[in-house]
């Protein structure tokens, strides 16, 4: 009886060694960068998704953060998002995240509409023609964020905090990819802002002149600007991707984007992009 207790102790304890050995093989198999490429075409194959997002910049390392906004999108057909939002003041009166997922900010004109095509976002008018420059929640759509974020040169690991049943996954942009990518990004607002566009898009085409000129100098302006200290900055941006082990789907994406210079007398100026996002109701 004693020996039958020994090989039945045995055979349990190779079998456990015989799983562990076939999770850490499978762990092997699927290396980090092959989970983040397969979450993102997961993600893209998907019919149906929602998420909901807050983002803020920090200056110098300060709370609280400033300019903080918060936002839901709701993705259709595979290839049409329409993205609610709001400062995180005005969603707070309006009922809160609660309110944000329902949808009911979209009820006040606050949204704006994307179908993707060829491989990319478009934002669109009501009669979904593309708009000239792009949409002003363009950088700030989680989606297309991870598509390109995979087509560029970075470093991927696992991170060993994952919550049970999930792969946290840490992606740092090459310092340099980060800044061009950050630069594509800023420049894609402006064009946005453009007040050629903005007149061409409304109905008051007879505008005054001296104030289109006006216009048009301001803008140049801020373009130049916006360049020149894009130049002298140095860019940083991590981002953290948590993804379901069991459907290989993103959970939540963090980020933070940080951009410094030096300005007068040698002092360093630091300013952090935080976003947060929760990925749901896949379909």
């Amino acid at each position: 009886m004693h020996l039958r207790k020994q090989w039945v102790m045995g055979l349990y304890i190779f079998v456990v060694l015989c799983l562990l050995s076939g999770c850490t093989l499978i762990e092997r198999q699927n290396t980090p960068d092959q989970i983040f490429k397969r979450a993102v075409a997961g993600m893209a194959g998907k019919e149906r998704l929602t998420f909901t997002g807050r983002t803020g910049v920090r200056v110098n390392q300060r709370l609280p953060m400033n300019k903080q906004f918060e936002y839901r999108g709701d993705v259709k057909n595979h290839d049409v998002l329409v993205m609610y939002w709001g400062s995180t003041e005005a969603i707070r009166k309006q009922g809160g995240y609660a309110a944000l997922k329902q949808g009911k900010l979209g009820q006040g004109g606050t949204h704006e509409r994307f179908i993707r095509k060829n491989g990319k976002w478009n934002a669109m008018t009501a009669g979904d023609s593309p708009i000239a420059g792009e949409g002003m929640l363009d950088r700030f759509n989680p989606i297309q964020e991870l598509e390109e974020l995979n087509t560029l040169n970075k470093t991927i690991r696992m991170e060993s905090n994952a919550a049970r049943g999930t792969w946290v996954l840490r992606i740092e942009p090459e310092p340099a990819s980060a800044k061009r990518w950050l630069k594509e990004r800023l420049m894609k607002e402006m064009n946005a802002l453009n007040p050629q566009t903005v007149i061409l898009n409304s109905k008051h085409k007879q505008s005054n002149q001296k104030l289109q000129q006006k216009l048009n100098q301001v803008w140049t302006h801020g373009c130049e600007d916006l360049g020149s200290k894009l130049e002298q900055s140095n860019v940083q941006a991590v981002y953290h991707l948590t993804i379901d082990r069991q459907t290989g789907l993103p959970l939540k994406l963090s980020s933070e984007c940080r951009i410094s210079r030096q300005e007068a007398a040698e002092k360093m100026h630091i300013e952090a992009l935080i976003t947060r996002v929760a990925f749901e109701d896949y379909k």
